[in-house]
């Protein structure tokens, strides 16, 4: 299984650690952080993204085609009333003349990303509860 881990960074703010790599997470002032990082949603949704591109890259290379200016993307909208992301809309930006079947097959690899496919069928989630002492991070 793999480790994501986020410790408490300060305010609202988070440090996020995957594979060594860090990241930071934080909400907007109105909403009690400092804007040191994009939030979580806007994580989420620049996964999906990055998912997508990243298969619409694998196809286009597989298949010896141009991948530049290969690009997405990612506009969401929030709904208020149920605190959730209502809509994600994807504008990809492919290299010119491709064929419209490598269109269609550059949409297919994208919709079978990873991040999409979670999505579309939901994991189980868990949680599990511990009182040790958790050391914040700066």
């Amino acid at each position: 299984m793999a480790r994501i881990t986020v410790k408490h960074r300060t305010a609202q703010s988070f440090d996020i650690d995957i594979r060594g790599i860090r990241l930071l997470s934080d909400e907007p002032v109105v909403l009690g952080g400092e804007d040191e990082g994009p939030t979580p949603t806007e994580l989420m949704i620049a996964g999906l993204a990055a998912c997508a591109a990243e298969e619409g890259l694998r196809y286009l290379t597989s298949t010896g085609l141009p991948f530049q200016p290969l690009a997405v993307e990612a506009d969401f909208t929030w709904d208020m009333a149920s605190e959730r992301v209502a809509t994600v809309k994807l504008a990809v930006t492919l290299p010119p003349d491709l064929s419209d079947s490598d269109v269609t097959a550059v949409e297919a690899a994208m919709l079978s990303c990873p991040a999409r496919k979670m999505l579309t069928q939901p994991p189980g989630v868990e949680y599990t509860f511990s009182s040790k002492p958790i050391v914040a991070s700066r």
